[in-house]
């Protein structure tokens, strides 16, 4: 038994002793963990040089291409779906791509906009389709993205633009919360989540994300804004490294455009509050454009306009917080509120075209004759108190019912060379264009005038509720036949004008009354700051002078305000709000060139010295300025040439 028990318990410990392995094996153990070690760092120490080599090579190829740039691929028969084209740099980037060659797809919210702009591309030849959408909406972003396909074929190239703001946006109010992330965050997913797999299916496409200085530094006041614009670049980042992953970078590419709206406008270079002005020049919306897709055609990761502003802002990231707040207060350039509001002036009546025939002399009825000259002219008296008051460095914007067919693209091509705002004007789909035909005699310097108004609509009030009050320092108003609305739009302004917020803003308002018609005198409304008398109006009254005129109306509508009434070739006549009474005398040059337009220049001149930040003291060298500049136009044909002395 003894011997017994005493052999399991050997026979158990020898089973819980460990297993030796043989001593030749053994003795080789450290060596090999070594071996596999040194494999490791040998690998690794490869890898790394190879990133170091690739990564050299890159930064030469970047350094070489900062003074060769790369060729640019063609973008001919590609169809490109540009979001947000209605206005901005989506309306310039939409033209230039049809100009290459590219199937454009407009989409827009604005309607009107949108074809007007597809209709101008068509003419030149190009290929465009007009498409409303609202790009919030994922059931409207596949029924137009199915639209697309439809009609010019696969997308293969996006560019959203339509959350990019204006230089003029960042000093007024901000829309809603979710209408910001909305259009800004939430529809660059929709619109991926359906172009992105069938781009992916064609290994082929380029997705342009467009931003703002408000996805770099943030803007005060606009933290929405600020939220989905930083949230762009990240969804950027997020589908270039899904792109990377799946080996589809080199098939399907992206860029990243940063915009700074206060340099890049239209028609905001007055706005613009330059503290090193030398550093920092002005770019047109087209410019931008043509900055945009020159990037993009070379397959550029990311793009800033100006360019030297990207170097800047990865540059603060890198410095410490506080010496980044310093350079940005050292660089501080933006959109002065302040100044906007200042001189922002607002004239709302008519737009319409003229045709001018210049003649030796009027020509009689039933006879043929040629004239000396002819031309297309932008003409309506509101339209041509904007184009006098841009050409004396004035702010302007025009509020008038447009036409959509293709001849009003003439003036609307004028207003933009001229930076005259019309954002808010409102277009009219099949209703003809307003035209003037004018005879202007070189024998005697007077012109006749042929109206044709067939079908265009007036404003209504609801138009001009659109508008944004604090945004203007003057509004005038041009007499027409819709006077119940325009007396609707004067007394909200007065209205505005009363509330206790707004009585260091208020917006002064003018009224011209020129049309024979008796209805003109329900503008004089309580409120209203100076009403221009038009000498026809004036003698429809019955009034043989302007004297007697004003007089006339101050008897029947008394109050504190000022009447200014040129009487033509002889003098005007004014009286101020203490009812002081001044005559001006006319410039007229030694030839008269081109009488058409010349009250209107008048108009401009006075509204133009009265809306200055220091207005001056007495009334007659508003007059005399008015004065002037009416001579300056007689002198030349049209309105360029006419300037502040």
């Amino acid at each position: 038994m003894t011997n017994q028990y005493v052999t399991r318990f050997h026979s158990s410990e020898a089973k819980e002793s460990p297993r030796r392995l043989p001593a030749w094996l053994d003795c080789h153990r450290k060596p090999v963990s070594m071996i596999l070690r040194l494999y490791a760092t040998l690998i690794f120490c490869w890898d790394v040089l190879i990133i170091l080599v690739q990564f050299f090579l890159t930064l030469l190829q970047s350094l070489f291409h900062q003074i060769r740039a790369p060729k640019a691929k063609c973008l001919t028969g590609e169809v490109a779906a540009v979001v947000g084209s209605g206005r901005g740099v989506g309306y310039d980037l939409a033209l230039q791509l049809a100009a290459l060659g590219v199937k454009v797809a407009c989409i827009d919210v604005n309607a009107t906009d949108n074809e007007l702009l597809v209709k101008k591309i068509q003419s030149s030849g190009g290929v465009a389709s007009a498409f409303e959408c609202d790009v919030t909406s994922k059931v409207e972003v596949g029924r137009t993205v199915a639209a697309i396909e439809g009609s010019l074929g696969p997308i293969s190239m996006l560019f959203h633009s339509c959350n990019v703001p204006s230089a003029r946006s960042l000093v007024t109010e901000a829309p809603p919360i979710e209408t910001t992330l909305n259009v800004g965050v939430v529809s660059h997913f929709l619109l991926l989540e359906a172009i992105l797999p069938k781009m992916k299916k064609m290994a082929h496409g380029h997705i342009v994300f467009l931003t703002s200085v408000a996805g770099v530094s943030g803007l005060k006041h606009q933290m929405p804004l600020a939220v989905s614009q930083f949230a762009v670049q990240g969804l950027y980042e997020s589908t270039l490294e899904e792109l990377r992953i799946e080996k589809r970078q080199h098939t399907i590419h992206t860029t990243l455009v940063h915009i700074y709206p206060f340099i890049i406008t239209d028609h905001c270079l007055n706005d613009i509050r330059l503290r090193i002005s030398s550093a920092f020049g002005r770019i047109r919306s087209d410019e931008a454009a043509q900055r945009i897709i020159a990037g993009v055609r070379r397959n550029e990761l990311e793009i800033s306009i100006p360019k030297y502003l990207l170097f800047v802002s990865h540059l603060l990231r890198l410095l410490p917080r506080r010496a980044s707040l310093l350079l940005r207060e050292l660089i501080d350039t933006g959109q002065d509120g302040k100044r906007l509001h200042a001189e922002k002036i607002l004239c709302v009546g008519l737009c319409n075209i003229d045709i001018i025939q210049v003649c030796d002399a009027y020509p009689a009825e039933d006879s043929d004759q040629r004239c000396q000259s002819s031309r297309w002219q932008r003409g309506g008296n509101a339209s041509n108190n904007c184009t006098v008051l841009a050409n004396l460095g004035a702010r302007c914007e025009l509020l008038a019912s447009f036409s959509d067919a293709k001849m009003f693209h003439f003036a609307l091509d004028d207003l933009r060379e001229r930076k005259i705002a019309h954002d808010h004007c409102v277009y009219h789909r099949g209703a003809q264009v307003p035209l003037s035909t004018v005879w202007l005699s070189l024998a005697t310097g007077s012109r006749t005038i042929v109206h044709s108004n067939p079908d265009l609509p007036e404003l209504t009030f609801e138009d001009f509720q659109r508008i944004n009050l604090q945004d203007y320092a003057w509004i005038h108003f041009e007499g027409r036949r819709n006077t119940s609305a325009i007396v609707q739009m004067i007394r909200s302004i007065v209205e505005w004008n009363e509330r206790p917020e707004n009585q260091s803003c208020k917006v002064k308002i003018s009224v011209e009354l020129e049309k024979p018609r008796h209805s003109n005198l329900d503008l004089l409304v309580d409120g209203v700051d100076v009403v221009f008398v038009g000498k026809d109006f004036a003698r429809f009254l019955g009034h043989d002078s302007a004297r007697e005129a004003i007089a006339r109306l101050k008897q029947l509508h008394p109050g504190s305000y000022i009447i200014i009434c040129p009487w033509g070739e002889r003098d005007t006549v004014a009286i101020d709000r203490q009812d002081r009474w001044f005559t001006q005398p006319t410039y007229p040059p030694e030839v008269i060139r081109d009488s058409l337009g010349a009250g209107d220049t008048f108009v401009a001149g006075c509204i133009l010295k009265l809306a200055e930040k220091e207005p001056p003291g007495s009334l007659s060298v508003v007059l005399e300025f008015a004065s002037r500049v009416a001579g300056q136009k007689l002198a030349i044909c049209g309105f360029d040439g006419i300037k502040r002395d």
